[in-house]
């Protein structure tokens, strides 16, 4: 009888510690996968509001030339596209719906094709025709100046070069209004 009730503690000892070991893990997973999670997702997705586009040079599929110095005078509506990218070809013809939005309110749009290791005929297809578009490698001219840290991103840059709104859907940002004085 001692021997069974030794065997009893001894087993109830045992499964405590186990007890003990699955709830550290499973607190320690949690904590890696919160902290994986916060990684991979980006904080920003590129230049912040009121940011001055940094310079740059590039060249579209129509062989104009598109400088920082561009923007300018008049506002713009630029997109960041990635073929590697699976959200940007479906949202491709609601950019160029804006895009037509905006070219009637006066404004400039340039659509911006960074190209990965898918081949970029479907997405150059839903743009070209529509909007002017450059064409770059991965750490591109204006894909560096913008800080591209996420696909599709779409920003509206000012007369005078500054970032005036940005967002992750073509659709154009809201604009807040410049307070007045009285």
């Amino acid at each position: 009888m001692a021997v069974l009730v030794a065997a009893v503690i001894l087993l109830g000892g045992l499964v405590l510690v186990n007890l003990l070991l699955t709830g550290a893990v499973i607190r320690k997973l949690r904590t890696l996968s919160e902290e994986s999670r916060a990684a991979r997702a980006p904080r920003t997705f590129g230049l912040a509001v009121g940011a001055e586009v940094p310079a740059f040079s590039a060249v579209t599929v129509t062989d104009t030339k598109v400088t920082a110095d561009d923007f300018a005078g008049e506002r713009t509506f630029v997109g960041f596209f990635s073929t590697d990218c699976p959200h940007c070809l479906p949202k491709a013809p609601a950019f160029v719906e804006t895009a037509h939005a905006a070219a009637s309110d006066g404004m400039r749009v340039l659509a911006v094709v960074v190209e990965g290791e898918q081949e970029s005929a479907g997405l150059l297809a839903a743009l070209t025709d529509e909007v002017s578009v450059v064409v770059e490698s991965e750490g591109g001219a204006m894909a560096d100046a913008f800080a591209i840290a996420a696909f599709p991103s779409f920003f509206l840059v000012g007369p005078d070069g500054t970032v005036e709104a940005s967002g992750l859907k073509p659709e154009l940002p809201a604009v807040p209004a410049p307070a007045r004085s009285a």
